[in-house]
């Protein structure tokens, strides 16, 4: 038995930064899962990225528990930019989200998979999610005899997490800066979760010039600063 998974965090980081840098209202919405470390993380790295670039930008925040249910996924949406957030991410399994903002006129960030087929003017971003690699590689270990259980937790480094899919309403300037810091995430010279980090009830997480190893990471049961909402 193997165990593989994806540092997905690392792209939410970069599209928070991208949605730091478009939205007009400084208000981004977030339509999750489950409060589960996963989705716990991704939320937190977007909000870091997005205050990175606007200390004043919040994310508001809408629990479905449920990883797919498209009515509700939409519901939650457009509950969001009603609230006016202008800049939508989502960790659910449907393009749910991505339709809604198409037809409000808002703007999206792609998550899986590139969705400019059903969100051509809404998506400024995707973060794709690349396993050819690594089953590749685990398949041709089988072949010739090398294979041995192995626990692989991969990000924009190893190729599994990739930001790409910009739309048109992406400025080119920041394109080039998402680019540069991917470059960077890859290199381990950037770390989304470094501190001072704050939670949502302003307590210190993590202090000044510390990072997050990957036990912490693991068990994240917390929501930044900037985060509207809470946890069970």
């Amino acid at each position: 038995v193997s165990t593989a998974n994806a540092r997905y965090y690392e792209g939410r980081f970069l599209a928070g930064i991208a949605a730091g840098r478009v939205s007009k209202t400084g208000i981004a919405g977030y339509v999750a899962s489950f409060p589960i470390p996963e989705v716990i993380q991704g939320i937190n790295a977007f909000a870091l990225g997005m205050r990175s670039v606007n200390p004043n930008a919040s994310v508001k925040l809408i629990w479905l528990d449920t990883w797919f249910d498209p009515a509700r996924e939409r519901e939650a949406a457009m509950t969001l930019m009603n609230q006016k957030a202008d800049v939508l991410a989502f960790h659910t399994a449907s393009d749910a989200v991505m339709v809604a903002a198409q037809e409000r006129g808002k703007m999206a960030i792609a998550y899986h998979s590139d969705m400019r087929h059903v969100a051509p003017q809404a998506q400024l971003l995707a973060i794709t999610h690349n396993w050819g690699n690594y089953y590749s590689q685990r398949a041709a270990a089988v072949i010739n005899g090398t294979w041995q259980s192995t626990q692989t937790w991969g990000g924009v480094r190893e190729g599994m997490i990739k930001i790409e899919g910009f739309g048109p309403r992406l400025p080119k300037r920041v394109q080039t800066e998402l680019a540069r810091l991917q470059r960077a995430l890859a290199k381990g010279s950037l770390q989304p979760f470094t501190g001072p980090i704050f939670d949502n009830q302003d307590g210190v997480v993590l202090a000044q010039g510390q990072t997050m190893n990957d036990e912490q990471i693991l068990k994240m049961h917390f929501l930044v600063k900037g985060v509207l909402g809470t946890l069970p």
